[in-house]
């Protein structure tokens, strides 16, 4: 298995540098006066004091057995976005969240393939794929 160090420094280039960016570009398409703000994290491991923010939590690398054939390098992550729990309508921005950051794995050119497995509440679940 490669080292997930590249993986880590690209996700912290979207997460942290460039998703401000998406986030804008959001409210900008919505222009409801819904307003969600950049997350207050400055690294993928901080400890959230202000919010909203996020946490990072590598869950698994796996391979099936295609991915094992063609040398592919597979890896799960989870974005768990925290809100202020007394927030108006806070399903709605939590998938305004989620819509900015498919948005910024859609359209950036990246050196690996992110795809949104699932959501179950506020978590993100993506997959994330070398390939070789």
């Amino acid at each position: 298995m490669r080292l997930f160090e590249t993986v880590y420094n690209e996700l912290e280039e979207l997460l942290i540098k460039k998703l401000p960016e998406y986030i804008e570009k959001i409210n900008k398409l919505h222009n409801d006066g819904l307003i969600i703000k950049p997350f207050e994290n400055t690294s993928l491991e901080e400890s959230c004091i202000k919010l909203p923010c996020f946490k990072l939590k590598f869950t698994s690398g796996e391979y099936s057995e295609k991915d094992r054939i063609i040398e592919n390098e597979v890896f799960n992550i989870c974005l768990e976005i925290i809100l202020q729990s007394q927030l108006e309508k806070k399903s709605i921005m939590a998938f305004r969240y989620v819509e900015a950051i498919a948005n910024l794995f859609f359209e950036t050119e990246t050196i690996f393939s992110y795809r949104i497995e699932r959501l179950l509440e506020n978590k993100i679940y993506i997959r994330i794929i070398q390939e070789s």
